[in-house]
């Protein structure tokens, strides 16, 4: 099924489905997928178990406190695993954008051995991924038993009252945050805004059902901030990897001559795209866009039972 909520099942119920179905669909791409297309099926992996992490933040108050942690940690920590295959792929994709972006190509100034070397970089993490310390068997391993428990997740709390303090939360938390990234002016403080945005994205997805024009128009501003937040962190992960490269990266110093201008320019302007949107999309008081959101949730709720109660 679709990730979203479901008017056919209770809070709970559909918040176990969906976690199974994010877990199932990680572990079917590390077991299946990655045999042939690796790259690819890294990256929908570590996207699968984002979003059942944000499954968890929505309902961490409605939940037991340590299963809480147990099983959002672990997700963290499989999905920290996998990165260094992602993060070098991304190297080469930021590389090509940007290039891109400012009508350059890989034979300025012999960029074209710098990519080279990134791509080599890249297959290299993508094998030690099958004979790593962290082989992929205990990876899918360590999934299939979290799907388990999570297919028993009990709660405490029902129906709205199970996600409403913490929606609040994760929207109250990516407010602050996008003041003080703009406050801060650093990467690091940008990066803790963008997971955010995220939390929010991926929880407005699961309420589209509630009133599908209104929701689907605000899940799409909120992925162009995400987006535009994670083309602002791809380029200081690439800044920070090329100021601190490997041995077996080939980087000549008029490399970042060409490239640390382009990314500082390419950077400030997804960073005030970023600004609008958030000025925008963070203009509400917490529980005021709580309360909103809770009168879409009842009028869905009561349009639901009185289509069941006419049929």
């Amino acid at each position: 099924m679709a990730y979203k909520f479901s008017a056919d099942s209770t809070v709970d119920a559909n918040i176990r489905r969906i976690l199974s179905e994010q877990l199932e669909k990680a572990i079917q791409q590390l077991s299946e997928d990655f045999q042939q297309t690796p790259g690819q099926a890294v990256h929908k992996a570590r996207k699968h178990l984002k979003k059942g992490r944000t499954v968890l933040r929505l309902v961490r108050k409605s939940i037991d406190k340590d299963t809480y942690e147990r099983e959002k940690n672990l997700l963290r920590d499989l999905g920290r695993s996998l990165s260094s295959a992602r993060d070098s792929e991304v190297y080469q994709q930021t590389l090509n954008n940007l290039l891109d972006t400012y009508g350059l190509t890989l034979d300025t100034k012999g960029l074209s051995k710098l990519q080279e070397s990134l791509s080599d970089l890249y297959q290299v993490r993508l094998k030690d991924l099958t004979d790593g310390d962290t082989p992929m068997a205990a990876i899918i391993s360590d999934l299939k038993d979290s799907r388990s428990r999570l297919n028993q997740l009990a709660f405490n709390k029902t129906g709205w009252k199970a996600i409403s303090a913490n929606l609040k939360q994760i929207y109250g938390q990516g407010q602050a945050r996008f003041y003080a990234a703009y406050e801060d002016g650093g990467d690091e403080a940008f990066h803790d805004w963008r997971k955010r945005v995220k939390d929010l994205w991926h929880s407005t997805c699961l309420l589209k059902p509630l009133w599908p024009t209104v929701m689907n128009a605000f899940e799409s501003e909120i992925h162009q901030l995400a987006e535009a937040l994670g083309g602002g962190h791809d380029i200081a992960a690439l800044r920070h990897f090329l100021l601190n490269p490997p041995a077996e990266v080939a980087l000549d110093n008029v490399h970042l001559q060409v490239l640390l201008p382009l990314m500082k320019h390419r950077q400030h302007r997804l960073h005030q795209q970023a600004k609008e949107l958030g000025q925008k999309l963070y203009c509400e008081d917490p529980a005021a866009f709580n309360h909103r959101m809770a009168s879409y949730w009842q009028v869905w709720v009561s349009s639901d039972s009185s289509s069941s109660a006419e049929s």
